[in-house]
């Protein structure tokens, strides 16, 4: 069964980001209106200023809903967060400021108002972020907003999610059952059952306890694997799949289509296609100037190394 405890965290990530967003620039105003003499470019009612922003403050949310700041996997990447924060508040300042232009009306009384503006949005709206996740996580200790997670597949990865998984109240994930932990005996650790099959494991935890399934290897029957895809998809459980081979983790993964067949690319390099020919630009360019400015330091140290005489300038090495 699907976790609503996101959807009620998405809603108040929604309701904090429109009060942050409405509060710096109430911030911004007084701060260059109020307790500024310099005199503003336009005469803005602080009444009109704030109902203009209101009206736009939907599609500032917009924008951060479509930089997925309301993604729950971004909720605990917090330089993801941050850079996507830090990039909503610029788009999101550009876009009051090309409504006003477009629109012929005038919003913010200086030019200040926007500079402010931007810097006390992302700076608001990071705030209110660092106190909702600390909130989320005191929320974890009591047991609300837990994410129970079933495991699919005995292999060493399983063990090694239940053991980073123990602690519940910082993750927010308990993993509540193993199914098929036969070939570790004993090494399922933190008191995790162990089930044999998926089905007694459903029985035993039931569908509304559930949240996410973990499949850690592939079964060599494919009815076995679909029937665990087809019981998530039905039940609006969360499905992940852990590939069995660890060399695919280092390289770029990328899900494409070969002659109509889904397959993970695994590039073990980022340089491919334009990416080579970027590096080879930035090694020729980057590297001649740095050459250029070297060049006098290095004939210099040349020349004392032929005046020294103690060996050529050049080093030679076979290889």
């Amino acid at each position: 069964m699907k976790n609503n405890t996101s959807l009620v965290y998405n809603f108040w990530l929604v309701l904090g980001d429109g009060l942050a967003i409405i509060a710096a620039f109430v911030a911004a105003y007084v701060l260059r209106v109020s307790l500024s003499h310099v005199a503003l470019s336009a005469d803005v009612h602080a009444r009109d200023y704030v109902v203009a922003l209101i009206s736009l403050l939907p599609f500032w949310i917009l924008i951060f809903g479509l930089l997925g700041l309301y993604n729950a996997r971004v909720y605990d990447k917090r330089f993801s967060e941050f850079g996507r924060l830090l990039i909503g508040s610029f788009i999101g300042i550009l876009f009051v400021i090309s409504y006003s232009y477009i629109d012929n009306v005038t919003i913010f009384p200086a030019r200040l108002v926007t500079v402010y503006g931007f810097g006390l949005v992302f700076f608001f709206s990071l705030l209110f972020r660092t106190i909702a996740r600390a909130v989320r996580r005191e929320l974890f200790v009591f047991g609300v907003g837990i994410n129970n997670v079933l495991i699919v597949g005995d292999t060493a990865i399983s063990h090694e999610l239940i053991r980073s998984l123990a602690n519940t109240g910082v993750t927010g994930y308990r993993v509540v059952g193993l199914v098929g932990g036969v070939k570790h005996p004993g090494k399922t650790g933190h008191g995790v059952p162990v089930y044999a099959t998926l089905n007694s494991a459903i029985e035993t935890i039931g569908d509304q306890s559930l949240h996410t399934i973990v499949q850690t290897e592939l079964y060599a029957d494919a009815d076995r694997n679909d029937a665990v895809l087809n019981y998530a998809q039905e039940n609006h459980i969360a499905y992940r799949f852990v590939p069995g081979n660890s060399e695919l983790f280092v390289g770029k993964i990328e899900v494409d289509l070969f002659s109509s067949v889904p397959v993970i690319a695994v590039h073990q390099t980022a340089l491919i296609g334009w990416g080579r020919v970027v590096k080879r630009l930035t090694d020729i360019t980057l590297g001649g100037a740095l050459l250029v400015l070297a060049s006098p330091l290095m004939l210099f140290i040349g020349l004392l190394q032929m005046l020294s005489g103690t060996g050529s300038v050049f080093f030679r090495q076979t290889r």
